[in-house]
């Protein structure tokens, strides 16, 4: 574990806050949940991820719209991708999500980019090549989980004109498991 030569005081509530460089460069928002837990002889305190726990549902999501479209399919939570159902992009698993699909999910709304001249980055750091996407946020209870992300690569008019659809419906799907 890395000395970050930042220390903090517990007041007589038990609260202890978390230096703002340590939760910029974590990504933890205000309202952000944190699983707390101990390790060997260290509190540790981790950011929690309700979707991770629903990994078979949201591959079997992600397998199904790639099944039935031919297209990629990405199950991400708020942070990071946690299932790709296509080989071809398992280097974006576990990256961090990028700030405009970040945007994108606090704004709660289906996002269908269909190439053109602006360039949808999905993570930091690796730029696959995407023709073009599909983002449907995971929103129950007016919180988002995550997303399910749709990639067409290769010019799929049909099965993408239809994916908006397929993203949804899986959206939809993986956000009742919240209810």
């Amino acid at each position: 574990m890395q000395d970050t030569g930042i220390v903090r005081r517990i007041d007589e509530l038990g609260r202890v806050v978390i230096p703002k460089e340590l939760r910029r460069t974590l990504r933890i928002r205000e309202g952000d949940p944190l699983e707390i837990y101990t390790e060997n002889d260290q509190l540790v305190f981790k950011k929690y991820s309700p979707l991770a726990g629903l990994t078979e549902n949201a591959s079997a999501v992600a397998d199904g719209i790639k099944e039935v479209t031919e297209c990629a399919c990405i199950i991400t939570d708020t942070d990071k991708v946690l299932y790709v159902s296509d080989s071809k992009y398992k280097d974006l698993l576990n990256k961090h999500l990028s700030f405009e699909v970040d945007k994108i999910l606090k704004e709660r709304k289906c996002v269908v980019h269909d190439g053109g001249f602006k360039h949808i980055s999905l993570v930091q750091g690796v730029e696959p090549q995407i023709e073009s996407l599909i983002i449907a946020p995971i929103v129950s209870n007016g919180d988002c989980y995550g997303s399910v992300i749709m990639i067409d690569s290769q010019s799929r008019t049909f099965a993408f004109s239809n994916g908006k659809k397929f993203v949804e419906l899986g959206a939809s799907f993986l956000s009742k498991q919240f209810e």
